[in-house]
């Protein structure tokens, strides 16, 4: 199904490598791993780059190769290992926390030149991991940009694919909306005055008021921003203790999702994952949210449809959403996606449809159709021309672990939730 489309973005690109990122100063090996794996995700997520990441990299070099190779520095050392990997390009990263700041640098080395064709740089004072990867988009965007000047030879001569139905041209020009946003949020003084603070051994804040029902608002994040969270459910044993379950679309059930403070004791489970929380006294809360931004729930885009074919193809369809969690009305923002679980391609959408007969997602590579029945079924079908694939669908509500852990379409972006590298 994916033939022409793999063969247009084969053309039209590079076959590019993101090397790991070295824990520098300051930065756990396991974040640096985590930051290399979004990197290699937004370089996925423009469409047509057929990226390797360090997973595949080990499997191509012997483990004595990889420890030669990786660890070398100079961009001749680099084109070497471009080679071995049979790539046209290498991304290769630094992070490190210096002081109150975030450094973190990307380079694109062209391989059959050995030089560094752009790079992108940023210095984040005073902010967190997430503020690093807020900035993901735009560095590989930049990173990107600044190379298709010098873009190696199209590969269109190597033989095309025969050509089967499925999403052929198509493939977006533009960057995908970012699927979040940082908007503030009023508190009245009557309400800082009461709030509480839970914090996790890394520094991370839940606040809130206890004890006030489910009205109450639920604020996650850290000493700069606070994000409110989204309630899902919860209960409450008269000033013993409490409990609340909050949105995020990782966890099966909305019990691994959730808050429990009893007899003066606070735990976030996550999962299978059960974090104590410290109480943070009142004076020590006020000095660290004293400069905090309060904001609106971070994560924007809402899923609507999910299907897959029989060779393992998948179409997912989200559109943007507002701070209260629903579809955003008169400006949907719909967006396609298509391929394989890890490897989606964007494709741009011409047009949508929404009637009785159910909607149609209109792109120049084929249609997205889905089928609202009575009976409640939903069928779903892949339109090239006159030739109608057949769809398996999966109800997008019940695949949220799915499509943000394993779908690959979000390149594993924070949702602004306590669960973000937990779940």
């Amino acid at each position: 199904m994916l033939a022409p489309l793999l063969a247009l973005a084969l053309a039209a690109t590079s076959r590019i490598a993101v090397l790991p990122v070295p824990a520098g100063e300051g930065v756990p090996a396991g974040t640096a791993a985590a930051v290399a794996e979004a990197v290699a995700g937004e370089v996925r997520r423009n469409a047509g780059f057929e990226v390797i990441t360090h997973r595949e990299i080990s499997a191509i070099l012997t483990l004595e190769r990889q420890q030669q190779m990786l660890g070398c520095q100079t961009t001749s050392c680099m084109a070497e290992l471009g080679g071995a990997l049979g790539c046209d390009r290498l991304v290769v990263g630094d992070l490190a926390r210096l002081g109150e700041s975030w450094l973190f640098s990307l380079k694109l080395v062209e391989v059959g030149k050995a030089r560094v064709s752009s790079r992108a740089d940023r210095r984040l004072r005073g902010g967190t991991i997430d503020d690093v990867l807020d900035q993901l988009p735009n560095m590989v965007a930049e990173l990107l940009a600044r190379a298709s000047k010098s873009a190696p030879a199209s590969r269109s001569a190597r033989p095309a694919a025969a050509p089967t139905p499925g999403p052929g041209p198509g493939l977006a020009t533009t960057a995908a909306p970012v699927p979040w946003a940082e908007e503030a949020v009023e508190l009245d003084a009557a309400f800082r005055e009461r709030l509480v603070g839970y914090a996790d051994p890394a520094g991370h804040l839940i606040v809130t008021v206890p004890f006030a029902g489910m009205e109450a608002p639920f604020f996650w994040g850290d000493a700069s921003r606070l994000f409110l969270l989204r309630l899902v459910g919860g209960g409450q044993d008269g000033k013993v203790g409490f409990d609340r379950s909050f949105w995020d679309p990782r966890a099966r059930v909305p019990a691994e999702a959730a808050l429990e403070v009893r007899d003066g004791r606070a735990r976030l489970t996550c999962g299978d994952r059960s974090i104590p929380l410290r109480v943070v006294p009142a004076q020590e809360l006020a000095g660290l949210t004293r400069a905090s931004r309060f904001l609106a729930p971070r994560w924007r885009r809402l899923p609507l449809a999910l299907a897959r074919d029989d060779d393992g193809t998948y179409y997912y369809v989200d559109g943007a959403r507002g701070a209260d969690g629903l579809a955003v009305r008169g400006r949907p923002g719909h967006q396609l996606y298509v391929g394989r679980k890890g490897k989606l391609a964007r494709l741009e959408l011409t047009e949508t449809v929404t009637d009785v007969g159910g909607q149609l997602f209109i792109s120049p590579a084929g249609r997205l159709e889905v089928r609202r029945l009575g009976t409640g079924a939903v069928q779903a079908a892949w339109l090239v021309g006159k030739v109608r694939t057949p769809l398996t669908w999966l109800d997008p509500a019940d695949q949220g672990p799915f499509i943000h852990s394993e779908l690959g379409v979000y390149g594993g972006a924070p949702l602004g939730t306590p669960c973000d590298g937990r779940l």
